[in-house]
C-alpha cells in the first residue's frame, strides 16, 4: 500500500517536532539540521547553510536554531512587549489591554465594549475579532481560547523551530478594538537591520481578501513577491510616515535584525507587535535575488 503524501508530510513533521521538544532549549544538532535542510529546500529551492548563512531566509532559520537568547522570548511575548515598549518610548503608541488573564472562564464578557479583540500572548494566529459582543458565541469562544492557551506554538508550527514561543508563560487579554473606516487597519510591517528600517511590507485587509506590497524605506513599491496576492493600488503614503519610522528604528535599536509591525490610524501611531521570525523563514523570494539583498543587509551576529 503506497503512503499517501499528505501523510508523509505529517509524519515528517511529527518527527522534527519531536526531535526539536527533544533538544529543549539546546540548539539544533546536526540530526536536525538534516531534517530541518529538507523542509528548507522544498520552500525556497536551494540547499541552506545553515551555519554559514547568507540570504534572509538562511538567516532567520539560523535564529531559530541557534540563538537562545531570552530577549526574542521577551519580544515575542505580547504582553512583555508592551512593557518594552512603553520603556522604550512611553505607552501613548501602545493598544490599551481592557483585561488580562490565565483562563477564558474568567473574561468579564459583561463589563466588555460592545466591540473588542481576544488574544492570547504565547503566539500567532491566536486571535478573536468581536465586533458585536451580544452576538459571540461564548461558550465556543471560551473553548477555543483554552485550547490555545494549552496548545504549544512552538511545538506546533514551523517544525518546532520557533524556539522564542517555548518559554512564555501563556495568558489571555482583551484589547481595544482599533478600526479605521470600520474596516481593520492596514498592516505597516517594518524590516529593521541594526536599528535602520530599511523595507516595509504593507498588509491589506488582512482578515478578509489578503493581499500585500513591499516597499523601499523611501515608499517606492518593491517588484517583490512572497506568496501573497499583490495589491494593485493606489499607495497611499501616510503624511507622518516619517514619525513611523523614527518610532520603529527606537524600537529596534539594539537588534541585529527585528521586524517592528505598526498601525496609523488617521494619524495616531500604534504599535502591533515585534516579529523575530517573519513567516517562519518560510516566505519564498521571488525574484531569489531579493532573498541574498535583504540577506546583505542583516549584520547577524552568530552565536
Amino acid at each position: 500500500m503506497m503512503i499517501k503524501k499528505t501523510n508523509l508530510k505529517s509524519i515528517y513533521a511529527n518527527l522534527c517536532r519531536y526531535y526539536a521538544k527533544k533538544l529543549g532549549d539546546r540548539p539544533g544538532d546536526l540530526v536536525y539540521r538534516l531534517l530541518c535542510s529538507l523542509k528548507f529546500y522544498k520552500e525556497h529551492g536551494y540547499y541552506p547553510r545553515f551555519k554559514k548563512p547568507r540570504t534572509f531566509s538562511e538567516k532567520i532559520w539560523y535564529r531559530m536554531l541557534f540563538d537562545r537568547n531570552p530577549i526574542w522570548t521577551e519580544l515575542s511575548d505580547k504582553l512583555k512587549a508592551k512593557e518594552f515598549v512603553k520603556k522604550r518610548i512611553g505607552e501613548r503608541h501602545i493598544v490599551p489591554s481592557l483585561w488580562i488573564g490565565q483562563r477564558a472562564e474568567e473574561i468579564p464578557f459583561e463589563k466588555l465594549p460592545n466591540k473588542f479583540v481576544i488574544k492570547t500572548n504565547h503566539g500567532g494566529g491566536y486571535n478573536i475579532i468581536v465586533t458585536d459582543r451580544e452576538s459571540l458565541d461564548r461558550a465556543k469562544t471560551i473553548h477555543k481560547i483554552n485550547t490555545w492557551l494549552k496548545a504549544s506554538f512552538t511545538y506546533t508550527k514551523f517544525l518546532g523551530m520557533a524556539w522564542a514561543y517555548k518559554n512564555i508563560d501563556p495568558k489571555v487579554f482583551i484589547e481595544l478594538f482599533i478600526e479605521e473606516n470600520g474596516k481593520i487597519p492596514l498592516d505597516y510591517k517594518f524590516f529593521c537591520f541594526s536599528g535602520r528600517v530599511e523595507y516595509l511590507l504593507i498588509t491589506y485587509d488582512r482578515f478578509g481578501y489578503h493581499r500585500e506590497k513591499h516597499f523601499y524605506k523611501d515608499f517606492t513599491p518593491l517588484d517583490l513577491w512572497n506568496g501573497a496576492d499583490q495589491y494593485a493600488g493606489p499607495f497611499i503614503r501616510p503624511e507622518n510616515f516619517e514619525e513611523m519610522i523614527e518610532i520603529a528604528e527606537n524600537l529596534s535599536a539594539g537588534f541585529d535584525f527585528i521586524r517592528v509591525d505598526l498601525y496609523n490610524i488617521k494619524g495616531k501611531i500604534y504599535f502591533g507587535e515585534f516579529t523575530c521570525y517573519p513567516a517562519g523563514g518560510l516566505a519564498r523570494f521571488v525574484p531569489r535575488n531579493w532573498d541574498f539583498i535583504f540577506g546583505e543587509k542583516w549584520n547577524l551576529k552568530i552565536v
